[in-house]
């Protein structure tokens, strides 16, 4: 779908499809891992991504190699605290990562290019909410203005890459 046709409308579903579902549950219902679950797979993809073995995940960690082996492949808890620290350890972006579980119920779509797009829209968003809670935007945006705003940036930010682009290629030559 073209991004001009893409609307608030278009993207969110009016309705639940049943009861159950949630009108902001955008990914597939089922079978559904435990976000839990999905975190330490998503941990394992990407330690498997970068070639970085459990063991030696545990050691940059300083905890047991066993004990990390049993929480990522194993039925043994994963602590946030532990989460938090393998995705510093790995470089994971906490925001996508939850993103990705929380909404979307799938860790496989982390180094999707789409998710990270709306992640970093995302992560600018929060602020915002951040400064409008510290009392620093006094001006009410209505959703046409904020959508048209963010198209226009969208658009801005692909020609500008689309112009770096060009300019690698030229500096190549």
């Amino acid at each position: 779908m073209p991004h001009r046709t893409v609307t608030p409308e278009t993207v969110f579903r009016p309705r639940p499809a049943s009861t159950n579902d949630s009108v902001f549950s955008f990914g597939e219902p089922s079978p559904r891992l435990s976000e839990q679950e999905q975190y330490k797979r998503l941990i394992d993809d990407q330690a498997a991504k970068q070639s970085v073995p459990l063991a030696h995940l545990a050691d940059r960690l300083v905890m047991g190699r066993p004990r990390l082996h049993k929480v990522i492949r194993k039925n043994l808890a994963l602590k946030d605290e532990l989460r938090d620290r393998l995705f510093e350890a790995l470089g994971i972006d906490c925001v996508r990562a939850k993103f990705c579980v929380a909404f979307l119920h799938d860790h496989t779509v982390y180094d999707d290019p789409d998710v990270f797009l709306v992640c970093e829209g995302l992560k600018g968003f929060y602020c915002e909410i951040i400064s409008r809670r510290r009392g620093e935007i006094q001006v009410a945006l209505r959703p046409p203005i904020i959508h048209e705003a963010l198209g226009r940036a969208y658009e801005l930010l692909l020609s500008h890459q689309e112009r770096v682009m060009e300019n690698d290629r030229a500096l190549q030559a």
